[in-house]
């Protein structure tokens, strides 16, 4: 799923079942270049795309917040950038790029691997939580543990 198709999913849901969603403008150029100077290294192509589409976004019910890139805040070996159901971290596990050059997207209390990529992370598991309220952060055994090739 691209991006662009991303948000209309998400706008038809609110369309159709009240599901209130705020998407957060793009960001900035000077936006992306102050965070990848701030994390030392060139973001990865899909967060990037991410980010120059919605620099994060809320749904009110279930909770999910994907926070500005500015509000980036690192968490042991993790930057936390998201928070479902209001408890769970989630964070890019910046210490290396994984076999598809993206950072793993991991629960940030756990180190559970959530997601190999963010293509996955806006494609399908906002999806599972939103639509199933399946808890995301959860490792169920399909995806390779983190720091796996």
């Amino acid at each position: 799923m691209r991006v662009e198709e991303f948000r209309r999913a998400l706008d038809k849901r609110s369309a159709s079942r009240g599901l209130e969603v705020l998407f957060h403008p793009p960001a900035s150029a000077e936006a992306l270049q102050a965070i990848s100077e701030r994390l030392g290294e060139p973001l990865p192509f899909q967060v990037e795309l991410f980010l120059r589409a919605h620099d994060g976004l809320v749904v009110r019910e279930p909770p999910l917040s994907v926070l500005p890139c500015a509000q980036w805040a690192p968490v042991g070996d993790f930057v936390h950038f998201a928070t479902v159901d209001g408890q769970h971290r989630l964070g890019f596990d910046t210490r290396r790029r994984n076999a598809a050059d993206q950072w793993d997207i991991v629960h940030v209390d756990t180190g559970d691997c959530v997601t190999l990529t963010m293509a996955s992370f806006w494609s399908n598991k906002v999806f599972a939580w939103v639509d199933q309220r399946r808890p995301i952060w959860e490792s169920r055994g399909v995806v390779p543990p983190c720091g796996a090739s």
